[in-house]
């Protein structure tokens, strides 16, 4: 995967707002996330325009 598509793909200001209002904050006092939520939503969004 080329760096230059994954940041032309990357989530923008805009999109931020709207979806960060779906995410959930972690839980108070609950284990951490291991994952960065917004690179697996680069990610998916990622194979949905361009395929595998």
């Amino acid at each position: 995967m080329h760096n230059s598509l994954m940041i032309a793909l990357s989530i923008n200001t805009l999109s931020d707002r709207i979806l960060g209002k779906l995410i959930p904050e972690p839980k108070p006092g609950g284990r951490k996330r291991e994952v960065d939520i917004w690179e697996v939503l680069n990610r998916i969004f990622y194979v949905l325009l361009v395929g595998d």
